[in-house]
C-alpha cells in the first residue's frame, strides 16, 4: 500500500496517511520499500529467514542469470537479500559475477569445516553471495537445510541457485527450501521438464510459487505464457524478454538490473521482485523511454568526443 492509496481510502490528507503508516512501521507492523520516489508499505513478515530455491528441470535456461538479477532487483527495493550458489560442483553464480577466488565457500560450510559467516562475499555492486567451489570432492549437501536455517539469515530473503535437473543434489535443494521458483524457456522440451519438476516439488512438500519464462521473443514459434500456465497448472509470475543487456551484463560481470535499471529485462525482474515482496510495480511508458536513453548514453559520449576532436583539430 502507498501513502496515496491509504489517504484516498481513509479520506485523509497524505501527510496524515504518511504519519499513520510510519507509526505502524516503527511499531514493527509494516515493512517499508522504496520504489522510485514513492514509499510502499507491506505487512511485516515473520522474523525468520525465507529461502526460495531457483530451480529448473534442465540446464541452459538461464537459471543463474535469473537468480542473480532477481536478487539485485530485491536489493534495489531495500530488501536484505543473499544469493546462495548451491550448484556445488560448478560455481556458476560467482563466475558470472567475476568472483573467482574464495578461501571459504558453501562446500566448506556444508562439510562442517567453516562457519557460514566466513563464506559471505560482497560483489562491487553490493550484492551479497555465498559461492560454491569448483570442486569434484564430495560434499554433505544434506546439511543445506541446517545452513539455511542459520540465525545469520534472520529477516533475510535467501535465493538459492540450484543445480539443473533432478539429481540428488537438486532434490536436497528442493527439500531445504520452503518455496521454489521454476525457470523455463518458452519451448516444449523445457516446459515438459518443468512439469516433471513441479510434480517432484509437490511430492517433497515444497511449494512451487510460480514460473519465470526466460528469453521470451516476439515470435510465433514458441509457447506463450498462457499456454505454459495451462500446461503446468501454476502461475507464470514473470516473462523475461530476450535482451542484449543480459549478454552485456555477463560480459561486464554485473547484474543487468544495475547495469541498465530501465532495460526491458531489468524492469521485468523488478516487477517479479515486487510481486514476491507483496506489492505491485507498474512499468510505465516513461521507464521504458528511460531505458532507450540509457542505451544511447555511450553514443552521446562518442558524439561529444568527436565534436571536441573536430573542434580542436
Amino acid at each position: 500500500m502507498s501513502v496515496s492509496q491509504v489517504a484516498s481510502s481513509l479520506g485523509i490528507s497524505k501527510d496524515k496517511a504518511s504519519g499513520y503508516l510510519e507509526n505502524l512501521r516503527q511499531q514493527r507492523k509494516l515493512d517499508l520499500f522504496v520504489v522510485g520516489k514513492s514509499n510502499v508499505y507491506t505487512l511485516k513478515q515473520e522474523k525468520n529467514s525465507k529461502a526460495i530455491g531457483i530451480i529448473s528441470g534442465k540446464g541452459g535456461v538461464g537459471k543463474t542469470v535469473v537468480a542473480v538479477n532477481l536478487a539485485a532487483a530485491l536489493m534495489s527495493f531495500g530488501k536484505d537479500v543473499i544469493a546462495v550458489d548451491a550448484d556445488i560442483k560448478m560455481s556458476g553464480l560467482g563466475l558470472q559475477l567475476g568472483m573467482y577466488y574464495f578461501p571459504v565457500s558453501l562446500n566448506d560450510v556444508l562439510n562442517n569445516n567453516a562457519d557460514i559467516i566466513n563464506a559471505i562475499y560482497i560483489h562491487p555492486s553490493g550484492l551479497r553471495i555465498i559461492p560454491a567451489s569448483l570442486s569434484l570432492e564430495s560434499v554433505e549437501i544434506s546439511n543445506l537445510s541446517k545452513v539455511l536455517s542459520s540465525n545469520l539469515f534472520e529477516n533475510s530473503l535467501v535465493l538459492v541457485d540450484s543445480p539443473p535437473g533432478l539429481d540428488s543434489h537438486n532434490l536436497e535443494v528442493i527439500r531445504a527450501c520452503k518455496e521454489v521458483i521454476l525457470v523455463t524457456l518458452p519451448e516444449i522440451p523445457s516446459v515438459a521438464d518443468t512439469i516433471k519438476t513441479i510434480e517432484v516439488c509437490k511430492e517433497l512438500g515444497t511449494k512451487p510459487i510460480g514460473i519465470i519464462v526466460n528469453r521470451y521473443r516476439k515470435e510465433k514459434e514458441q509457447l506463450n505464457y498462457k499456454e505454459i500456465e495451462s500446461a503446468c497448472e501454476i502461475p507464470v509470475i514473470g516473462v523475461i524478454p530476450e535482451d542484449k543487456t543480459i549478454r552485456k551484463s555477463i560480459h561486464k560481470q554485473m547484474p543487468s538490473v544495475f547495469l541498465n535499471p530501465y532495460s526491458p529485462s531489468s524492469l521485468e525482474f523488478k516487477r517479479i521482485a515486487a510481486r514476491i515482496l507483496g506489492f505491485n510495480y507498474p512499468v510505465t511508458f516513461f521507464q521504458r523511454l528511460k531505458g532507450i536513453f540509457w542505451r544511447l548514453r555511450k553514443w552521446k559520449s562518442l558524439l561529444y568526443s568527436l565534436v571536441l576532436f573536430s573542434w580542436f583539430s
